[in-house]
C-alpha cells in the first residue's frame, strides 16, 4: 500500500512539474509572439516608409516622413533630422516634439556636441541609460533627464556622411534596446538611398532646365521684339502656380512649359515670324501650327511628356473658341491656362513692328475684358494681384 502511495505521489509531482514547465513555455511563447508581432509592425513601418517616399522630390518632405516613421517605430515623441549644408555645417531640417526655435537657430560644426561627433566620425552614438552613463553625469543629482535614452545615427550616401538622425525615448517609455538601434539603422539606410536618388533627380532636372532655358532663349533671339519673352513667362507662371498652392512637381512642369511654349516656332518660316506688316490669313494659319509643332517636338521626350499638352493647348480659349482643338474651361490643362494669360499680357506690353507696346494699365484692362472669354478668370485675378503687388513694391 505504501509503495502505491509513493508512486502516486511521484506521479503527481511529475505532472505538476510538467504543468509548471508548460506554463513557463506558454508565457515565453506569448512573449515571443508579441515580439514577433511588434517586429512585423516595425518592418511594415519601414516598408511603408519606402512606399510613402515614392515620388517625393523634396528633401524636407523626405526628412519629415523619416522622422515621423522613426518616432512611430520606437514609440517616441521626440526626434530631429539634420543635414550638412554647403558650408559643412549641420542645420535642422525637421523636428518632432522640440521647440520650433531650435529648428531656426541650430548650426552645428562637425565635432561639436553629440550630432557633430556623429557627423565627424560617421559612427552612431547609442545611450541606453542616460542616468547611469558616465558621459552624461551631472553634478546636481537632484536634476533628472527628461528621457531614459537616445540614439544618434549618421546618414550616409556612399560612405559619406550627409546628416544625422536623432531619436529620444519618451518620458514614460523604457530605455531603447540594441534591437531598436538596428531597426533605426535600417530606416537610416532607406532614407540615405532615397536622398541620393533625389540628389540625382534634382541634378538631372537642373541640367534639363538649363538646356531648355538655352533653347528657349535661342528661339526668342530670332525675334528682337520677343527677346526674353520665355524667361518672363516662366517667372510669372511660377509665381501664379505658387499662389495656387500647386505641388512642386507640377510647378516645375509649368515652368518648363512656360519656357518651351513657343518652341514650335522653330518650324515656322522666318519670313512669317519676322514680317513687319500684318500677316495674311494664310500666314496666320501657318503661325497657329506652332503649338502642334511644339507638342510633336516635346511629346516623344519621356521627361517632357507632362509638359507637351500644356504647350499644345496654350492658345485655347476659355470659351472654347481657341485652337488647335477648341477645348474650353477645365478641359484646358491648368498650365496652359496660366501660360495663355501671361503670353497675352507679355505680347500686349511688348513693342511690335506694326504697333507700340500697351501700357500696363491698358494690358490689365484687356485681361479683365478677356476673363471668361479668352482667359481663366481665376488665373487673371491672381496674375493682376501679383502685378499690383510688384507695382507697389517698385
Amino acid at each position: 500500500m505504501l509503495y502505491i502511495f509513493l508512486q502516486k505521489k511521484r506521479f503527481i509531482y511529475k505532472i505538476n512539474k510538467l504543468k509548471y514547465k508548460l506554463n513557463i513555455a506558454e508565457k515565453k511563447l506569448q512573449i515571443n509572439t508579441i515580439n514577433i508581432d511588434r517586429l512585423i509592425l516595425v518592418l511594415s513601418g519601414i516598408h511603408n516608409f519606402g512606399i510613402a517616399v515614392t515620388g517625393v522630390s523634396e528633401k524636407e518632405e523626405l526628412a519629415n516622413i523619416c522622422v515621423e516613421t522613426a518616432c512611430s517605430i520606437l514609440h517616441s515623441d521626440r526626434a530631429s533630422l539634420l543635414l550638412l549644408n554647403s558650408e559643412n555645417k549641420l542645420y535642422m531640417v525637421t523636428t518632432k516634439g522640440l521647440p520650433e526655435q531650435i529648428k531656426k537657430d541650430i548650426q552645428i560644426k562637425p565635432g561639436e556636441g553629440i550630432a557633430g561627433q556623429v557627423a565627424k566620425t560617421g559612427k552612431y552614438i547609442f545611450v541606453e541609460d542616460i542616468e547611469n552613463d558616465t558621459r552624461f553625469s551631472r553634478t546636481d543629482t537632484s536634476k533628472r533627464y527628461n528621457s531614459k535614452s537616445f540614439i544618434s545615427i549618421p546618414l550616409k550616401v556612399k560612405n559619406k556622411v550627409i546628416g544625422v538622425l536623432n531619436i529620444t525615448s519618451s518620458k514614460n517609455r523604457q530605455r531603447f534596446k540594441d534591437k531598436d538601434l538596428k531597426l533605426i539603422m535600417l530606416l537610416a539606410d532607406q532614407f540615405a538611398m532615397k536622398f541620393d536618388n533625389i540628389e540625382l533627380f534634382n541634378n538631372l532636372q537642373s541640367f534639363y532646365f538649363e538646356m531648355i532655358q538655352a533653347l528657349a532663349r535661342a528661339i526668342d533671339a530670332k525675334d528682337a521684339y520677343t527677346y526674353d519673352h520665355a524667361d518672363r513667362t516662366r517667372k510669372y507662371a511660377k509665381k501664379i502656380a505658387l499662389r495656387m498652392n500647386l505641388p512642386s512637381s507640377i510647378i516645375k512642369n509649368i515652368e518648363f512649359a512656360a519656357l518651351m511654349h513657343d518652341i514650335g516656332k522653330i518650324g515656322i518660316s522666318d519670313n512669317i515670324l519676322l514680317k513687319k506688316e500684318h500677316l495674311t490669313v494664310e500666314e496666320t494659319e501657318a503661325i497657329k501650327k506652332h503649338s502642334v509643332i511644339g507638342y510633336n517636338i516635346l511629346e516623344p521626350v519621356q521627361f517632357l511628356k507632362s509638359v507637351a499638352p500644356m504647350v499644345l493647348y496654350h492658345q485655347e480659349w476659355y470659351n472654347g473658341k481657341g485652337y488647335p482643338e477648341g477645348l474650353e474651361k477645365e478641359e484646358i490643362p491648368l498650365g496652359a491656362r496660366i501660360i495663355s494669360v501671361i503670353d497675352s499680357y507679355d505680347a500686349m506690353t511688348s513693342d511690335r513692328p506694326y504697333r507700340k507696346a500697351m501700357s500696363q494699365e491698358k494690358a490689365v484692362s484687356e485681361l479683365k475684358k478677356g476673363a471668361e472669354i479668352q482667359f481663366d478668370p481665376k488665373v487673371v485675378n491672381i496674375f493682376i494681384d501679383i502685378l499690383e503687388k510688384e507695382k507697389n513694391i517698385n
